[in-house]
This record gives C-alpha cells, sequence and structure tokens, in this order.
C-alpha cells in the first residue's frame, strides 16, 4: 500500500488515482533529481547501528513503514467472485480487496457487474454520438476499479480526445458505488488562436463541450461557464497589453457555482495563442450507477 499525497488515505500501489479524492497519481510525475550531501562516514555508522542493534532499527522504521506493511496485496482474482449488498460504507475504515484495470476484466469477473457496466458503456456511446458530430475525434480509454470489503466499488474512467488538429480533451470521472466520491475533471485545449476576438465567450461557443457537460451532470443552463464567459471577456485590455508576453502561464478568470468551478486562461503557442478551459464538476450518479447498487 501507498499513501495519496492528497487526501492521506491508503492505496494500492498499483493505484493510477486514488480511489478516495480522485488524484491522478501517475500522469506527469517527474522525480527531482538530488545530490548527496550525507557524508559517506555516517553512513558506515548508520550501517554498525542497524546490524548491531535490531531494536534500534525497530524503533526508526517501525513507525515510518505503519500500517502499510500490515495490509493485503491487492490483486485482481484469479476467479470470479460475486458482490454482496451494498450497505452503510464506512469509507474511513475500507480495506480495498480486489482492483481490475480493465473494463473487460471487471464485466468478466464481478459477476453482478452487468447494469454497472451498462451504465459506462452506454455513457461511452452517448460521448462518441455527441463528439462524431463535430469531425474525425479519436478516444483514449482507461479504466480502474477497485472493489472493498464492504461491497463498495471505487471507480476511475479516463477518456483522452483529440478532437481534429488543434482541440484536445481530457474527462476525468472518480466515483463510487454509494455516491460519496464524485468527482468529474474536464480540460479543453484549443490551439491556433491568432487574437482575443477569436477567443471571445458566447452563447454559440463551445457547443461540444456544453453537449458533454450536459450529458455529464444535466446542466443545460451551463450557469457556471457562462459566468466564467463573462469575466473572460472582460481580460480583452490586460491581453492587448500584453500579448507580447504572455508565455506558458498565461491570463485567466476562474469562476466558481455551487458544486461546479470553471477556469479559463490564455497560454502562447508557437502558431498564435491557445485556450484551456478546466470544468470541475459532479456527474449525475444516476447515469453512473442508477439501481446498480444492489447486486443483479
Amino acid at each position: 500500500m501507498k499513501q495519496c499525497p492528497h487526501c492521506k488515505k491508503n492505496i494500492p500501489d498499483s493505484a493510477k488515482v486514488c480511489p478516495h479524492c480522485g488524484t491522478r497519481l501517475e500522469k506527469g510525475y517527474q522525480p527531482m533529481k538530488r545530490t548527496n550531501t550525507f557524508p559517506n562516514y555516517l553512513y558506515g555508522i548508520l550501517a554498525l547501528v542497524l546490524i548491531f542493534s535490531p531494536l534500534i532499527s525497530s524503533m526508526l522504521f517501525g513507525n515510518f513503514l505503519g500500517d502499510g506493511t500490515a495490509s493485503n496485496t491487492v490483486t485482481t482474482p484469479d476467479k470470479a467472485i460475486t458482490l454482496g449488498p451494498l450497505g452503510e460504507v464506512n469509507i474511513n475504515k475500507e480495506v480495498t480487496e480486489y482492483q481490475f484495470g480493465s473494463l473487460k476484466d471487471f464485466d468478466k469477473l464481478v459477476t453482478n457487474s452487468d447494469s454497472y457496466v451498462k451504465k459506462i458503456k452506454q455513457l461511452e456511446n452517448d460521448l462518441t454520438a455527441i463528439t462524431d458530430k463535430y469531425g474525425k475525434t479519436t478516444i483514449d480509454k482507461d479504466y480502474d476499479f477497485y472493489v472493498t470489503d464492504q461491497n463498495n466499488v471505487y471507480t476511475s474512467l479516463n477518456y483522452d480526445l483529440k478532437i481534429g488538429k488543434n482541440e484536445t480533451m481530457s474527462i476525468s470521472f472518480s466515483y463510487d458505488l454509494s455516491g460519496t466520491t464524485n468527482a468529474v475533471n474536464i480540460g479543453y485545449t484549443i490551439n491556433g488562436f491568432k487574437d482575443f476576438e477569436a477567443m471571445k465567450i458566447n452563447e454559440q461557443s463551445y457547443p461540444m463541450l456544453k453537449e458533454i457537460v450536459k450529458l455529464i451532470n444535466g446542466d443545460d443552463m451551463y450557469v457556471s461557464f457562462n459566468k466564467a464567459g463573462e469575466k473572460f471577456n472582460q481580460l480583452e485590455n490586460d491581453f492587448n497589453e500584453r500579448n507580447e508576453s504572455i508565455g506558458n502561464y498565461g491570463i485567466g478568470i476562474t469562476q466558481s457555482e455551487d458544486d461546479t468551478k470553471v477556469s479559463m486562461r490564455i497560454l502562447s503557442s508557437e502558431d498564435g495563442y491557445r485556450l484551456k478551459i478546466t470544468y470541475k464538476t459532479k456527474a449525475d450518479m444516476n447515469k453512473l450507477v442508477g439501481n446498480s447498487k444492489g447486486t443483479e
């Protein structure tokens, strides 16, 4: 087991996404190179202490290892399993028993997962139906499922979309069967803008993103997006003053409304400017779980 750097809860060593808080654990991780500032002679002293004093070794490292050494290794089961009914879940006391790294494995090895899997496949079909209307789109999919001792299922769905030559989108779902965890992150990047006028937000802007938001959380008023757009449009003077020095940090705004947070940021690119829209919200759990809380 390892510890999530964000929520500090124990999670499987193989986890790509924290099943508790949704933090992505692998993408973009680059370990820092460190120089050796510990004198060599101290290594010799430490080695002698460890060799001749097991008690001291235990005192030094026992607390550091903590509960992780006592936890079972989480693996995919060799045989099919059946989940019992989901009762009242205590997320602070859950223990992860099984991990599945693909939708196919989860469908095959959890005998009563049909309803749960159908919800995911329907979501993907609806997503494809939307993107197909806006040109050639490729979608890369990544899945993780974690089954706990309380018959709860933590799910991580990650979709990376490439739309034409200038647009990319990532959609990440993190949720559990009990509904305690529910987070969706959308990152949408559009390249090739020549000026601010082309980036301005209006009612007709970014219809594909709006359709996807409606699919995920049922919001057909786009309140957060529209308010963020109004604030974004007010950046025009600031942009015109700084357009030669936008750089990789850029300029942007953030708008929060209920369970949704929208940010819009202008960054420099090789052929002009790029706009990055980040949408953090909660999913309509009926579309992801529905009546799947029981066994079927």
